[in-house]
């Protein structure tokens, strides 16, 4: 009776410790996908207030620089949005673009990270400025998944993935360094980046 007992104890703590482990195990999306964001993200366009998740009305550029602006902006031309920037640097009392030279390539001697994808070859198109260091953006949240075509990257290296968070294929980090510039995309990448990280 007792030895009965104990083994209807002991399985049902083995049940328990297995349910346990299963629901306390992180979820993997099928074909190891992360799901991308479908929520609203607002941005300021000037006078009022769009959802850029969904569509950027006739702007053509648009900053996010969580650290510094509450919201994304965006703009009629590049030309208006990096006067936007100059601004806001100037504000924060920054000088991005003092640099060094390291074996004939510039360094920054504060890296400040920042990316500006395009969604037309030769860095035409709308364009996408990101600021921020540590973090993955994902695209989708500003409508801007699977349409880059060449980018700049700022004095802090980077990394593009295929899927959201990271996940998925990395295009080459070669080619994804401090003041890297592509008029066009990796063979097999154009219009597939769906996330970025600024280191």
């Amino acid at each position: 009776m007792i030895r009965l007992r104990w083994r209807r104890r002991a399985g049902i703590l083995t049940t328990v410790l297995l349910v346990s482990i299963v629901v306390g195990a992180p979820v993997q999306a099928a074909d190891d996908e992360v799901p991308t964001p479908t929520g609203k993200t607002e941005a300021v366009y000037g006078d009022r207030i769009i959802d850029m998740a969904k569509d950027w009305e006739s702007a053509e550029a648009c900053l996010v620089w969580p650290e510094v602006v509450d919201m994304p902006e965006c703009f009629d031309s590049e030309e208006e949005m990096d006067r936007r920037i100059a601004e806001l640097e100037k504000m924060m009392g920054s000088s991005f673009d003092e640099a060094d030279l390291d074996g004939g390539r510039a360094v920054a001697t504060s890296c400040s990270g920042y990316l500006s994808l395009y969604d037309g070859t030769s860095y035409g198109g709308a364009s996408l400025y990101l600021r921020g260091q540590g973090e993955w953006f994902d695209l989708a949240t500003f409508n801007f998944n699977q349409k880059t075509s060449s980018f700049k990257i700022g004095p802090c290296s980077a990394y593009f993935a295929d899927l959201a968070g990271g996940q998925g294929a990395w295009y080459p980090t070669a080619e994804t360094q401090a003041y890297d510039v592509a008029p066009t995309m990796a063979t097999g990448w154009n219009n597939d980046v769906s996330s970025v990280y600024i280191k």
